[in-house]
Formats: structure tokens, C-alpha cells, sequence
């Protein structure tokens, strides 16, 4: 059985375990829900790496070779101080509303990304 959610919620995670996470997570097939509320020390530098994770436009190739698996990404921050970017929640939502419109269909995701 493969690993479907994985809930990582006050953890203590921060952008050095957001690049960890990223690394790890580029060739999943498997999870399709991430959870890191309360990880207050992801700044605006961890959200983008997640972004990229699911929807890195810089290339045709990057496009291709993002994630398409991964359906929700749950980003929440309850100190009242570290900012979550709307903007790159906003695409982070578009980018796996897209994942579940094109389940096993890795090149239809690639095109609409």
C-alpha cells in the first residue's frame, strides 16, 4: 500500500525542510494530500518551492516534469505574524484543482499548467 496524505501540521518545518521535502516529493506517484499548517517558519521563499513543486513554468521540460499527483496542499499559519502569500496559495490551489481535473493524464496537467 503507498502513502496517500501525509500530515506534517506543527512540526517545526522551515524552509530548509520545505527544500527537503520538494526533493523527496518530485518523483511521487502516490501522495495526494499535504498538510504543514502551523509550520509557522515556511516564509514566502518555502511557498514558492512548493508551488514549483506542482507547477514550475520556468520550462517546457520543468512543466513536464513537475508534480501531478499531489490534489491538495494545506498551508496554514497561526501565529498571526508569518504571512501566507494569497497570490502563491492561489496558484498552488489552481495547480492541483488542475491535478485532479487530469488524474493519470501527467501530460494533459502539463499542458494546462
Amino acid at each position: 500500500s503507498s502513502l496517500a496524505a501525509l500530515h506534517l501540521d506543527n512540526n517545526n518545518i522551515d524552509d530548509d525542510g520545505v527544500e527537503i521535502l520538494v526533493d523527496a516529493l518530485k518523483n511521487n506517484t502516490s501522495l495526494k494530500t499535504l498538510t504543514l499548517r502551523r509550520n509557522n517558519d515556511i516564509s514566502r521563499q518555502g511557498q514558492i518551492m512548493l508551488l514549483k513543486l506542482i507547477s514550475d513554468i520556468s520550462s517546457i521540460k520543468a512543466t513536464l516534469q513537475s508534480n501531478h499527483t499531489l490534489l491538495f496542499i494545506h498551508l496554514v499559519n497561526s501565529d498571526g505574524f508569518t504571512e501566507i502569500d494569497e497570490g502563491i496559495m492561489k496558484e498552488i490551489d489552481k495547480a492541483t484543482l488542475i491535478n485532479a481535473s487530469y488524474k493519470n493524464n501527467a501530460e494533459g496537467a502539463s499542458r494546462k499548467k
